[in-house]
Protein backbone atom coordinates (compact mmCIF):
# COMPACT_ATOMS: atom_id res chain seq x y z
CA UNK A 1 0.00 0.00 0.00
CA UNK A 2 1.33 3.26 -0.96
CA UNK A 3 1.44 6.57 1.19
CA UNK A 4 -1.45 7.74 -0.56
CA UNK A 5 -3.18 5.23 0.09
CA UNK A 6 -2.78 5.31 3.54
CA UNK A 7 -3.80 8.93 3.49
CA UNK A 8 -7.06 7.98 2.05
CA UNK A 9 -7.35 5.00 4.35
CA UNK A 10 -6.65 6.93 7.62
CA UNK A 11 -8.95 10.24 6.20
CA UNK A 12 -12.18 7.23 5.37
CA UNK A 13 -11.52 5.77 9.06
CA UNK A 14 -11.89 8.97 10.41
CA UNK A 15 -14.56 10.15 8.68
CA UNK A 16 -16.41 6.79 9.64
CA UNK A 17 -15.52 7.46 13.40
CA UNK A 18 -16.90 10.87 12.97
CA UNK A 19 -20.49 9.46 11.66
CA UNK A 20 -20.66 6.77 14.18
CA UNK A 21 -19.58 8.87 17.31
CA UNK A 22 -23.00 11.81 15.76
CA UNK A 23 -25.36 8.69 15.23
CA UNK A 24 -24.70 7.61 18.48
CA UNK A 25 -24.26 10.77 20.65
CA UNK A 26 -26.43 13.02 18.42
CA UNK A 27 -30.08 11.96 19.86
CA UNK A 28 -28.48 12.69 23.70
CA UNK A 29 -26.89 16.10 22.04
CA UNK A 30 -29.89 17.40 20.51
CA UNK A 31 -32.69 15.86 23.01
CA UNK A 32 -35.98 17.31 23.41
CA UNK A 33 -36.58 19.53 26.67
CA UNK A 34 -38.83 17.33 29.05
CA UNK A 35 -41.07 18.81 31.24
CA UNK A 36 -40.80 18.64 34.87
CA UNK A 37 -44.09 18.93 37.50
CA UNK A 38 -43.17 18.99 41.01
CA UNK A 39 -46.41 17.97 43.12
CA UNK A 40 -46.21 19.26 46.61
CA UNK A 41 -47.69 16.50 49.03
CA UNK A 42 -51.22 17.79 50.98
CA UNK A 43 -50.32 19.78 54.63
CA UNK A 44 -52.04 18.74 58.16
CA UNK A 45 -52.49 21.74 60.10
CA UNK A 46 -55.02 21.95 62.72
CA UNK A 47 -57.28 25.16 64.19
CA UNK A 48 -58.74 25.80 67.38
CA UNK A 49 -60.47 28.21 69.08
CA UNK A 50 -63.40 30.39 67.48
CA UNK A 51 -64.40 28.34 64.50
CA UNK A 52 -67.36 26.16 63.80
CA UNK A 53 -65.43 23.49 63.58
CA UNK A 54 -61.99 23.00 65.88
CA UNK A 55 -60.19 19.61 64.19
CA UNK A 56 -57.60 18.69 62.32
CA UNK A 57 -57.22 19.57 58.18
CA UNK A 58 -55.66 18.45 55.13
CA UNK A 59 -55.39 21.36 53.20
CA UNK A 60 -53.27 21.56 49.59
CA UNK A 61 -49.32 22.41 49.78
CA UNK A 62 -49.75 26.66 49.79
CA UNK A 63 -52.56 26.83 51.74
CA UNK A 64 -53.42 30.13 53.92
CA UNK A 65 -54.83 30.60 57.28
CA UNK A 66 -57.68 32.22 55.47
CA UNK A 67 -58.21 28.52 52.99
CA UNK A 68 -58.31 26.87 56.56
CA UNK A 69 -60.77 29.00 58.67
CA UNK A 70 -62.78 28.66 55.43
CA UNK A 71 -62.73 24.67 55.70
CA UNK A 72 -63.29 25.13 59.51
CA UNK A 73 -66.30 26.24 58.57
CA UNK A 74 -65.66 29.98 59.13
CA UNK A 75 -65.20 32.06 62.60
CA UNK A 76 -67.95 32.54 65.54
CA UNK A 77 -69.57 35.51 66.06
CA UNK A 78 -67.08 35.36 69.53
CA UNK A 79 -63.68 35.38 67.21
CA UNK A 80 -61.70 37.97 67.53
CA UNK A 81 -60.38 37.95 64.28
CA UNK A 82 -58.59 41.18 63.74
CA UNK A 83 -55.78 38.95 65.92
CA UNK A 84 -55.38 36.74 63.47
CA UNK A 85 -53.26 36.92 59.73
CA UNK A 86 -55.65 34.97 57.14
CA UNK A 87 -52.63 35.62 54.19
CA UNK A 88 -49.98 33.64 56.46
CA UNK A 89 -48.80 30.84 54.73
CA UNK A 90 -49.30 27.35 56.36
CA UNK A 91 -46.41 24.54 56.82
CA UNK A 92 -47.48 21.13 57.97
CA UNK A 93 -48.22 20.44 60.97
CA UNK A 94 -49.19 24.47 61.71
CA UNK A 95 -51.79 25.15 64.46
CA UNK A 96 -53.43 28.09 64.53
CA UNK A 97 -55.56 29.62 67.49
CA UNK A 98 -58.45 31.69 66.70
CA UNK A 99 -58.84 34.31 70.36
CA UNK A 100 -62.13 34.75 71.36
CA UNK A 101 -63.52 38.01 72.17
CA UNK A 102 -64.78 38.27 75.30
CA UNK A 103 -62.40 35.86 77.10
CA UNK A 104 -61.96 36.65 80.79
CA UNK A 105 -64.33 39.41 81.04
CA UNK A 106 -64.60 40.85 77.74
CA UNK A 107 -60.04 40.85 77.38
CA UNK A 108 -59.58 38.42 74.58
CA UNK A 109 -55.99 37.71 75.58
CA UNK A 110 -54.40 34.54 77.60
CA UNK A 111 -53.71 35.23 81.09
CA UNK A 112 -49.99 34.42 81.37
CA UNK A 113 -50.90 33.94 85.46
CA UNK A 114 -53.59 31.51 85.35
CA UNK A 115 -54.09 29.95 81.79
CA UNK A 116 -53.99 26.06 81.92
CA UNK A 117 -50.82 24.14 79.88
CA UNK A 118 -53.30 23.42 77.23
CA UNK A 119 -54.27 26.44 77.13
CA UNK A 120 -50.86 28.11 76.79
CA UNK A 121 -50.30 25.39 74.31
CA UNK A 122 -52.92 27.11 71.74
CA UNK A 123 -50.92 29.78 71.04
CA UNK A 124 -48.32 29.73 68.56
CA UNK A 125 -44.92 28.70 68.97
CA UNK A 126 -45.99 27.42 72.40
CA UNK A 127 -45.72 23.86 72.28
CA UNK A 128 -45.88 21.68 75.92
CA UNK A 129 -42.33 22.15 77.26
CA UNK A 130 -42.24 25.87 76.60
CA UNK A 131 -45.90 25.67 78.15
CA UNK A 132 -44.34 24.53 80.99
CA UNK A 133 -41.61 26.83 81.75
CA UNK A 134 -44.18 29.80 81.57
CA UNK A 135 -45.74 28.28 84.59
CA UNK A 136 -42.77 27.28 86.56
CA UNK A 137 -42.25 31.25 86.11
CA UNK A 138 -45.08 32.47 87.19
CA UNK A 139 -46.24 35.06 88.25
CA UNK A 140 -45.71 37.15 85.41
CA UNK A 141 -46.40 41.54 86.06
CA UNK A 142 -45.58 42.14 82.47
CA UNK A 143 -46.00 40.55 79.35
CA UNK A 144 -41.85 41.42 78.73
CA UNK A 145 -41.19 39.36 81.63
CA UNK A 146 -41.62 35.98 78.89
CA UNK A 147 -38.08 37.34 78.05
CA UNK A 148 -36.68 34.97 81.38
CA UNK A 149 -38.37 31.91 79.85
CA UNK A 150 -35.47 30.12 78.02
CA UNK A 151 -37.39 29.44 74.37
CA UNK A 152 -38.58 33.15 74.17
CA UNK A 153 -37.06 35.60 72.27
CA UNK A 154 -37.81 39.17 70.92
CA UNK A 155 -39.45 37.31 68.06
CA UNK A 156 -41.86 35.08 70.05
CA UNK A 157 -42.60 38.10 72.37
CA UNK A 158 -43.59 39.92 70.01
CA UNK A 159 -45.50 36.79 68.45
CA UNK A 160 -47.35 36.46 71.83
CA UNK A 161 -47.95 40.24 72.56
CA UNK A 162 -51.70 40.90 71.22
CA UNK A 163 -52.09 36.99 72.74
CA UNK A 164 -51.30 37.01 76.03
CA UNK A 165 -51.63 39.60 79.28
CA UNK A 166 -49.91 39.27 82.42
Amino acid sequence: MTARHEGWLTWALVILCGVLVAVNLGPRLWAPPVAVIREQPPIVVSIAGAVQQPGVYELPWGARVADLIATAGGVTAEAEATLINPAMALDAGSMVFVPYARADGGDPRISLNSALQRELMLLPGIGPVLAQRIIEARPFFSVDELLAVRGIGPATLERLRPLVKP
